[in-house]
């Protein structure tokens, strides 16, 4: 692929064997799942997607790689189609109910029916408004003036880690910019990359959206949490440390994954023949 192409994007821009159902556990409904994608974080997350496909297009638009309108709409149109909150939404459900036994549901939801995590999530809605998002920033700044004690980011960052969600958000930042890489090498160069050659060119940037989402996380609960004592955030931490969990947030990240591979071979034709 042409050099040119590649920096003016980036410029824009358990247990072996079968084991034995329980009977007496029901099969979960989709409106069950649906509560538990909710409670985990992991549709907050999802919820960013439409805006962060807008920003990706308004970028792109912005670049002078000569797409032109109707392509620019197409793909957008298409991102959303395919890979919009609901529809990713919809495909995390899916693969919930093919490959999540009931026990792992009974273990999760007792994982996340945890009255701190509770606590947590509605602190973290407060996010939503403009003004805690000040009140954050400015926080930020007079604890990096004042050196921050350090056992309490430590504590922080592995509640971070626990959760997931910066990992989740880092993947569908990610993912969304390998779409675009591949759109424009495939429709502007005629070149179509596999998923690791993709990987390894967004290698720098997986890294920079990755500690930057982390950061933003760790301030964040240093605000949220600063009337938390800090063995309830360590008793946080411990609850979230089970398979069940981390087996869920795994499906999480490997559908959003799945989802972009499959959309986008047929996104990017879709935009070509929209140029024609």
């Amino acid at each position: 692929m042409s050099r040119w192409i590649f920096t003016a994007v980036f410029m824009m821009l358990g247990l072996s064997g079968v084991a034995q159902a329980d009977p007496a556990i029901q099969a979960p409904s989709p409106e069950a799942w649906e509560r538990l994608i909710a409670s985990s974080g992991v549709g907050q997350v999802l919820e960013q997607t439409n805006d962060l496909i807008e920003q990706e297009i308004s970028n792109l638009e912005k670049a002078p790689l000569g797409f032109s309108a109707l392509q620019l709409e197409t793909m957008r149109n298409q991102l959303r189609q395919k890979l919009g909150s609901e529809r990713l939404k919809q495909d995390i459900m899916v693969r919930l109910e093919q490959d999540f036994s009931k026990e792992q549901f009974a273990e999760l939801q007792a994982v996340l029916a945890s009255n701190k995590l509770h606590q947590l999530q509605v602190l973290q809605q407060q996010l939503d408004d403009a003004d805690v998002r000040r009140a954050v920033r400015a926080y930020r700044l007079k604890l990096l003036d004042s050196n921050p004690n350090q056992e309490r980011l430590k504590l922080l960052a592995s509640l971070d880690q626990q959760l997931q969600q910066s990992a989740l958000e880092t993947e569908l930042k990610v993912e969304l910019r390998k779409q675009l890489l591949a759109t424009v090498s495939h429709v502007k160069a005629s070149e179509t990359f596999s998923e690791a050659m993709l990987e390894r060119q967004l290698q720098p940037y997986r890294a920079t959206v990755e500690g930057e989402i982390s950061e933003n996380a760790l301030f964040a609960y240093l605000y949220l949490l600063k009337r938390t004592p800090s063995h309830t955030v360590k008793d946080l931490v411990v609850s979230l440390d089970q398979p069940a969990f981390d087996a869920f947030m795994a499906l999480c990240r490997e559908t959003v994954q799945e989802s972009f591979r499959v959309a986008r071979e047929q996104i990017q034709e879709d935009v070509q023949l929209a140029g024609n």
